[in-house]
């Protein structure tokens, strides 16, 4: 996780793993984030209803030296106009707030999942695909369809990349996976039970595994080797319009020219989209 990334940010993503005495501090920072900034380290625990001790080993795990930096990142994050904006469409938004909800929305998932990501991780799962002899994109309903616009991207690069979106067919080819191959897994909830389950098979045949999420404690993240966590502000819109798929789509981008940089034998792509356009005019 960046150093750039906003404390209410990384205290949201690392809530899955938090203890209950720490979830219970995390709550009370989150409600009176616009009061800490002013208080001690001492006035926090009290009123959080927590040790001292509690506070320190929080603010380290949050990524902090001190709990100065933490106040300070916190006093940054409030910005109650920014929260509005996030916030879930109601009946009586204007079309016009609508739009506006729905762009910031998805342009502030954008830059937290470029925030919360490993750099580091996706250059080596990249390096993975592109000496891979075989990549199996797999997911379920709006997951699948980004699954599908994996494999055919990596495709363009002269990969074997196949995506499959059926409960059989997700089995059946996880158990013909083998050290050659790469699996990527996607799954907003990080829970589909046949896409967990896919990444574990290909993980007993030794494929290396990857997985994409919109929960950094999900069971997605517990079974893949190289798993990536996007952020999309969570609100009391709950359709597939509205989720991480724009910041899945941009993860998968990144993917795809890494992978192209680091591939040999690639595809002469000039002919390709020349071929296409061709068959195109002739249709």
């Amino acid at each position: 996780m960046k150093a750039s990334t906003g404390a209410l940010k990384k205290i949201q993503v690392l809530m899955g793993s938090l203890s209950d005495s720490e979830k219970k501090l995390a709550e009370y920072l989150r409600l009176e984030r616009e009061k800490i900034p002013f208080l001690s380290i001492y006035d926090v625990a009290k009123n959080a209803g927590v040790s001292t001790a509690t506070v320190s080993r929080f603010v380290r795990k949050v990524g902090y030296k001190n709990f100065t930096e933490l106040k300070i990142g916190i006093a940054r994050d409030t910005d109650d106009s920014l929260q509005e904006i996030f916030s879930a469409i109601n009946p009586d938004d204007s079309d016009e707030k609508i739009i506006q909800k729905v762009f910031h929305g998805n342009i502030k998932s954008i830059e937290d999942t470029y925030n919360i990501i490993s750099i580091e991780n996706l250059i080596k799962f990249a390096k993975a695909i592109a000496h891979s002899k075989r990549v199996l994109c797999i997911g379920i309903g709006g997951s699948g369809n980004v699954a599908r616009d994996a494999a055919l991207r990596l495709s363009h690069l002269n990969i074997q990349a196949e995506a499959y979106t059926d409960y059989y067919q997700i089995l059946v080819q996880s158990l013909r996976t083998d050290k050659d191959t790469v699996v990527l897994g996607i799954s907003h909830s990080g829970r589909s039970s046949i896409t967990v389950e896919g990444l574990k098979l290909a993980k007993s045949k030794n494929a290396i595994t990857g997985g994409i999420s919109n929960y950094p404690d999900s069971p997605l993240s517990k079974v893949a080797d190289f798993f990536f966590c996007t952020s999309f502000p969570e609100t009391g819109v709950k359709v597939a319009a509205l989720s991480s798929r724009i910041a899945q789509l941009c993860l998968i981008d990144a993917m795809y020219l890494l992978v192209a940089r680091y591939r040999k034998n690639l595809w002469d792509v000039k002919k390709l989209n020349n071929l296409t356009d061709k068959l195109l005019r002739n249709k």
